[in-house]
This record gives structure tokens, C-alpha cells and sequence, in this order.
């Protein structure tokens, strides 16, 4: 028999800002901006390291750092520049911006635009119990899950306050972005928007059953 593809996706349930994964793990994940290291002097990338190293060495914990690569569509900006020359009136100002115009999209047409986007995994993971002979992670209460969230709460802080003091401002995921995130990894298309959380919640079902 074929297996599903749900097999291939170790994911439980997103809630309450969280990955759950499928043996009780939570995961908290933090999107960071990045940073043009070559642009640094010498003393702020001695700083940088530094203070990465000491996030590193703070750490009593596994985190997971990954990045993703996409094309830049920027259909949206060339679309608001054609918008502002519509109601423009200044002569030389329509001028310039109908040069630019055509400079954004003879460029586009010739090169592959690229965008990283760096993602900080911070996990939790739950005691493990013994279930009919069989090793298990699983919550025996809903409290227990909150109290669980807490501590992953804890390593959120600590990882947000390390990273804003190297002058990078990490923006934690809520819910719907997690979804709009995990949706886009598995079907990758650029030019998609939001995910649609009706048919990410009909796979999450789909995958506990």
C-alpha cells in the first residue's frame, strides 16, 4: 500500500504560537533579520562574534538555524510605481519614474532576484513516559502543556534578548504565520500569500488519524 505524503510531515498540531511534533515536542520559531557582516568594521564584527559566541555558550539547550532562499517577486512595488505615475502631474517627475519603471523590470527579466530568510528553532521537549511497553512523549493534562510552554517560554527570552543585543530584532511566529511558513516549505511557490489555514488544518487532522 502507498504510503501519504502526511507521513513525510512530523507534525502534530500548531497552537498557541507553537510546533507541536509528532512525538510531543514543541518548538518555537523566531524569524531574524540579517546582517551585511562585510559592511562591519573590524571592531563591530569582533563584537558580533562575540556576543553570538556568548549566546552559544549560554546555551543548555539544541537549537536548530535555517535558512531559506526564495525569488524576490516584486511584481507589488513595480505595481505602486505605476500607480504613483498614474497620478502623477509633474512632467519631469513622470519622466523619471517611467525610466525607472523599465529599468526594475528589464533588470528582473535578466536576473534571479533572491531573498533569504533566516529562521531560530528553539525546542522543548517533553518527559518521556512508558505507555504499553512502548516509550512515549505525551501530556497527560492540559496544564501539563501549559506548564511545558512555559519552560519553552523561558529559552524564547533568553535566545530574543541575546540576539537584540547584537542589534538583530528576532519577530517570534504566531500561529497563522507558523501555518503560512510550514505550508510554503511543503509547497513552495513564491507568489503565493497567506496560507490557507482551512486546508492546514484538514492536513494536521488528516496526519493525527
Amino acid at each position: 500500500m502507498v504510503k501519504s505524503t502526511s507521513h513525510l510531515i512530523k507534525i502534530k498540531d500548531i497552537r498557541d504560537d507553537v510546533v507541536i511534533t509528532e512525538d510531543g515536542g514543541l518548538r518555537a520559531i523566531l524569524a531574524v533579520p540579517g546582517i551585511n557582516f562585510s559592511l562591519l568594521s573590524e571592531q563591530e564584527k569582533e563584537a558580533v562574534v562575540g556576543l553570538f559566541k556568548e549566546l552559544l555558550d549560554g546555551l543548555d539547550f539544541n537549537v536548530q538555524i535555517f535558512v531559506v532562499s526564495r525569488l524576490a517577486y516584486i511584481e507589488g512595488y513595480v505595481n505602486y510605481l505605476k500607480e504613483r505615475l498614474e497620478q502623477e502631474t509633474e512632467p519631469l517627475i513622470k519622466i523619471q519614474l517611467e525610466e525607472y519603471i523599465k529599468f526594475i523590470q528589464d533588470y528582473i527579466e535578466t536576473h534571479r532576484i533572491m531573498k533569504k530568510l533566516f529562521y531560530f528553532v528553539v525546542p522543548y521537549e517533553t518527559e518521556v513516559i512508558k505507555v504499553g511497553g512502548v516509550f512515549k512523549k505525551e501530556y497527560k493534562k492540559e496544564e501539563e502543556f501549559y506548564q511545558q510552554l512555559e519552560q519553552l517560554e523561558t529559552r524564547v527570552i533568553y535566545i530574543t534578548e541575546k540576539l537584540s543585543a547584537i542589534g538583530l530584532q528576532p519577530i517570534r511566529l504566531k500561529t497563522p504565520e507558523l501555518i503560512q511558513l510550514f505550508y510554503e516549505l511543503y509547497n513552495p511557490n513564491p507568489r503565493w500569500g497567506m496560507a490557507p489555514i482551512k486546508l492546514f488544518e484538514e492536513l494536521m487532522q488528516a496526519i493525527e488519524e
